[in-house]
């Protein structure tokens, strides 16, 4: 800010620090304003400048403020109080927005609104984004994410299913067969690994892989219980749940990465990304309607999926327990289990 237009006869004077721009040299001097003119004097130093041609600096927390001639040279200024005396007697008002900087009540609210903008960001904007992004998001980008995805968890939590390649083909067939709600295909298809470390789940890839392990496989007292937990998880394929939930996470991440200047780690944490993903209970509401849907256009009851729901909870050991550690099992990422047994039921 210049001080031009500004002026006064006050004699005032507060100290300053000189340094003259050719040299480190500091010189101790007095700071005074007389009409519309500033004077600097003392340790060898003697200044008269019109006020117009000088520049003060905004206030930044404790730093000294400085004041810059025409001619590269600096005033540096460590009483604040002073020098707003000294501005405020020469008529001068410091900006709105450095006025508000210097109200604490305008600092938290500030504060307050940005901490909330942030959140609705994250709570609202974040979900709607990423569901554009996943609608326009080309089919190979999403297959070649699946397959980097599928492979990763290969080399780390899975191993080759155990089960008898006729009865992997019998349980497929079996859900092939059952039409889609509404007749619309969803483009799917199932994988069977061994896992100890992650037990009895199934969850989907962005891809359209549907991955099921042997130890949900064995849970099941029905071919029909499987089929149901695959038309739930097909429900969340339908609805690119999987991909959105990613893409939220790799947002973030982004923003992160660049802040830290290390975006080659959003590729490398997208496998553990979708082993600890986190549905929203809007999304599993809507892979619960999918499945339930489904089930009952096929003359099957939606009741299956409730009874392996309470297996698996039974499995688990707990429902809200799972809550508590962040443990990779079925019921880490599907949260309300209770609630959603009672609506399966009475459908």
């Amino acid at each position: 800010m210049d001080l031009r237009g500004i002026g006064t006869r006050n004699k005032t004077m507060i100290q300053a620090n000189y340094f003259d721009g050719k040299s480190a040299t500091r010189h101790i001097v007095t700071l005074s304003v007389n009409g519309d003119r500033a004077r600097i004097e003392g340790d060898g130093i003697a200044r008269d400048e019109p006020l117009a041609s000088l520049r003060v600096s905004e206030p930044m927390g404790g730093a000294p403020r400085l004041i810059t001639f025409t001619d590269g040279a600096i005033c540096e200024v460590s009483d604040h109080a002073g020098l707003s005396a000294l501005l405020a007697q020469t008529g001068y008002q410091e900006k709105a927005v450095v006025r508000w900087q210097q109200n604490g009540l305008w600092v938290i609210g500030s504060l307050v609104f940005s901490i909330a903008f942030i959140w609705a960001g994250y709570r609202y904007g974040l979900p709607v984004f990423a569901d554009v992004i996943a609608q326009q998001l080309p089919e190979k980008s999403i297959a070649k994410l699946g397959e980097h995805v599928l492979e990763a968890l290969d080399e780390s939590v899975f191993k080759p299913s155990e089960l008898p390649a006729e009865r992997q083909k019998q349980l497929i067939d079996g859900f092939e067969k059952l039409a889609p709600p509404n007749g619309k295909k969803v483009s799917h298809t199932i994988h069977f690994r061994k896992s100890p470390e992650i037990g009895a789940n199934a969850f989907a890839l962005p891809s359209g892989d549907i991955v099921m392990t042997d130890e949900l496989v064995a849970l099941a007292k029905d071919d029909r219980e499987v089929h149901a937990v695959l038309a739930h998880e097909l429900g969340h394929l339908e609805k690119r749940h999987s991909l959105r939930q990613l893409l939220q996470g790799t947002i973030v991440g982004l923003v992160v990465s660049w802040y830290l200047g290390d975006v080659s780690s959003i590729l490398a944490s997208a496998p553990a990304a979708i082993l600890q993903a986190r549905y929203s209970r809007d999304f599993e509401r809507e892979a619960d309607v999918f499945g339930a849907s489904m089930l009952k256009s096929n003359n099957i009851s939606p009741g299956y999926l409730a009874n392996m729901l309470e297996r698996l909870e039974k499995a688990h050991g707990r429902e809200s327990a799972a809550d508590n550690d962040g443990g990779n099992d079925y019921f880490a990422t599907h949260p309300g289990t209770s609630e959603r047994v009672r609506v399966l039921r009475e459908q």
